[in-house]
């Protein structure tokens, strides 16, 4: 689709779900030549501008790329760092839940609600009211599901903020 043969990738945690983490650090770094290529830097959101700015450090500490340029789908204007692209602006703050991202986003915001009588439905209002976010009866389940499956693997819902090694 975009005439791209050649694609490489690292990986900066920044935020965990929903959680912001206390700096942006490469999780899995670049093992690829990048010397004399054209490369581009891409991220769903340029919240901070913290990530992009330890991926253009990481970048330049791999090789010597010929150009180096910088894209996200969405720039918040509180950002340090502007990329070169960007698809639209966000100026008033508000999170954005990406569709790679919903069930880790949701099951995060659900397992921050208050315990006790928490059904699809109420769940629901309490996210679109809390964080202004509609979803639908599916996605809630989908949350629920991931919840489901921390608890089982860890003996708790799995809350955003522990430290708790997962691949992706």
């Amino acid at each position: 689709m975009l005439g791209v043969d050649d694609l490489a990738g690292f990986k900066i945690e920044h935020y965990r779900a929903t959680q912001k983490r206390q700096q942006a650090l490469v999780k899995y770094p670049l093992k690829a030549d990048i010397d004399g290529r054209a490369v581009l830097l891409l991220d769903d959101v340029c919240d901070s501008g913290d990530t992009f700015a330890v991926g253009v450090e990481h970048v330049r500490q791999c090789g010597a790329p010929k150009r180096l340029m910088t894209a996200a789908l969405h720039l918040k204007t509180v950002s340090r760092f502007v990329p070169d692209f960007y698809v639209e602006t966000v100026s008033e703050w508000r999170w954005i839940i990406y569709p790679w991202a919903v069930n880790e986003d949701l099951s995060s915001l659900i397992a921050r609600l208050p315990e006790g009588g928490r059904d699809a439905v109420w769940l629901r209002q309490e996210i679109e009211k809390r964080h202004g976010i509609e979803v639908t009866p599916r996605q809630i389940e989908d949350a629920l599901l991931l919840l489901q499956g921390a608890e089982a693997e860890f003996g708790h819902p799995h809350r955003q903020g522990e430290n708790r090694e997962r691949p992706g």
